[in-house]
């Protein structure tokens, strides 16, 4: 099985990943901070690596529910992330050990879904959104509507996630979690479907990010967004010059109905930098997290390529309200003014050099 949703793909587990849950349960174990430390603690010390190959490689030939109760995670280009999965709970919130015989008894139990993330590359990234929301219209779609998430009340970025997607509180639990020597709370959110549906649909939502490997469509991508962008792309030979450069070049799409809504494109300046040689989002996608989608994709990009640095160009602050939220942006996603370049373009085109390093 295998399900798209924006820039992640969920699947079935294959043989393959097994090494990756072995490195993230012995070497690269920071998402089980926030897991359930309280069990993930104990587990980590004694898990066996040559135990749980042999324990999953024996799951994998078994037939799997018509309806999955857990799928991986990768990303649009094949980046393995972690796992989604859910379980049965009852009326007070407590996890039941067996689901339901039947398909109508399923439908109408509840359901208490969740997610780990575990490279923490990707992290505060959107992909914990995208993969369980993705889960979710997975379950709605099959009937199943009494979806619910767990927490504990350390982990501020599930609330704040189990929040956004359109859960709400419903059952709080008082301190019965103890994490490092503090007590928490055990929460229980249940999913409000109209304001999951909401979520869905606001702007920006349906947006893919991927990379573009064939010129033309990169050209095509380039020329049309930038054409819609005069504001900042106004000069018709600087223009042409950013579409015929960007043919050669690493470079992301952001596609919403099978049109471009924004892009990006990198270029090499030195064996370890590299610029953000051009991007643009179209004005209907600006504050819909398009941008910050397309550089993450450039960020990672640079950071598997060992670049140390990145730079962009923009105009000086303070000439043009179009290019003060240009710089806004670049400073929000973590580049910082390095210098003013006052005649290297125009003397009404100040150019503003902004460098940042790559972590």
């Amino acid at each position: 099985m295998e399900l798209k949703y924006q820039n992640i793909v969920l699947r079935d587990m294959e043989e393959r990943d097994i090494g990756d849950e072995i490195r993230w349960n012995t070497t690269q174990t920071q998402w089980a901070l926030w897991d359930a430390p309280w069990e993930m603690e104990e587990e980590l010390k004694t898990f066996d690596p040559e135990a749980h190959r042999k324990k999953e490689l024996e799951w994998l030939v078994k037939p799997k529910p018509d309806r999955r109760r857990c799928l991986e995670i990768d990303t649009w280009d094949g980046v393995h992330l972690g796992a989604v999965n859910c379980y049965c709970i009852d009326g007070d919130c407590n996890w039941l050990e067996k689901a339901p015989e039947t398909e109508e008894e399923r439908q109408k139990a509840r359901w208490a879904v969740g997610l780990d993330i575990c490279e923490p590359a990707y992290w505060n990234g959107g992909w914990g959104a995208q993969a369980l929301a993705a889960f979710l219209r997975y379950h709605l779609d099959g009937g199943y509507t009494e979806l619910y998430t767990q927490t504990w009340s350390g982990n501020v970025r599930m609330t704040a996630l189990a929040e956004k997607l359109g859960f709400r509180e419903c059952r709080r639990k008082e301190g019965i979690r103890q994490v490092q020597g503090e007590t928490y709370d055990g929460l229980t959110f249940r999913l409000d479907r109209d304001a999951f549906e909401e979520y869905c649909a606001r702007p920006g939502a349906a947006v893919c990010v991927r990379p573009v490997e064939d010129p033309g469509e990169k050209e095509a991508a380039a020329a049309s967004v930038l054409s819609g962008l005069p504001e900042w792309f106004g000069l018709p030979d600087s223009t042409a010059e950013y579409v015929r450069v960007s043919r050669g070049l690493p470079f992301w799409a952001a596609v919403e109905d099978g049109k471009a809504a924004g892009f990006a494109a990198l270029k090499e300046t030195a064996p370890k930098a590299a610029e953000v040689y051009v991007m643009g989002v179209l004005p209907e996608r600006h504050r819909a997290g398009v941008g910050r989608r397309l550089f993450g994709a450039l960020y990672r990009y640079a950071r598997g390529r060992g670049y140390a640095f990145l730079q962009v160009k923009t105009v000086q602050e303070g000439r043009y309200p179009e290019y003060d939220r240009t710089n806004a942006f670049y400073r929000a996603v973590g580049f910082t003014e390095l210098e003013c370049l006052p005649t290297l373009w125009d003397e009404w085109n100040p150019c503003q050099v902004l460098v940042m390093a790559v972590k």
